[in-house]
């Protein structure tokens, strides 16, 4: 099985297995790894834009978050405990929407969000779909991609305080080019315990 291969292979090189097995956001796939038994062929394009991308994408993908996940979840699952939130991730996209790049949202979505820039050249709103949408092909035309994200990520937050009235003094220093909250996470528990 692959799956059991592949976490071999990593405890191998001295890299930590994934902390969970579960599969998201893929269309008809069953609930974890262990359980795809399907026979694949290899597309070494995919596999290059796909190790690009997760090489890439985490940098900007982890920002401090002042909540905790639900035991044996991933990680953004944290964002369903929040009542207002920022999403910001990356996606590959699929068959109905092959949109391969960063994308981001503030939950409830507010007016006022047509009009703005993004932080980076070709982030756009997608009102269809309530998402801002950069590129993966702009994305990797910056001179800095991984500071785009960052740009990124801050224009949605700055977005949510201008159109949804969130508070601007809700993050604190930056730690590796990212806002920390600062919000203590004993009081966000607390509060959502």
């Amino acid at each position: 099985m692959f799956y059991a291969s592949f976490c071999d292979a990593a405890d191998e090189l001295g890299i930590h297995r994934p902390r969970s097995s579960l599969i998201c956001e893929i269309p008809d796939a069953p609930p974890c790894f262990e359980d795809d038994h399907v026979e694949r062929t290899w597309d070494g394009h995919a596999a290059q834009l796909i190790w690009t991308a997760l090489n890439l994408a985490p940098d900007g993908l982890e920002a401090a978050q002042p909540t905790v996940p639900p035991p044996h979840q991933p990680p953004f699952m944290q964002n369903a405990q929040l009542d207002t939130y920022v999403s910001v991730g990356f996606s590959f996209g699929d068959a109905k929407a092959p949109n391969v790049g960063m994308y981001a949202y503030i939950w409830p979505q507010p007016d006022g969000l047509g009009d703005r820039s993004w932080g980076v050249e070709g982030a756009a709103w997608h009102p269809d779909a309530g998402l801002v949408r950069l590129p993966w092909a702009k994305l990797r035309e910056t001179a800095d991609p991984h500071q785009a994200i960052v740009a990124f990520g801050d224009a949605v937050y700055d977005a949510a305080v201008e159109t949804a009235g969130w508070p601007s003094d809700l993050v604190g220093p930056r730690v590796e080019g990212w806002y920390m909250s600062k919000t203590p996470p004993a009081l966000v528990q607390h509060q959502h315990g």
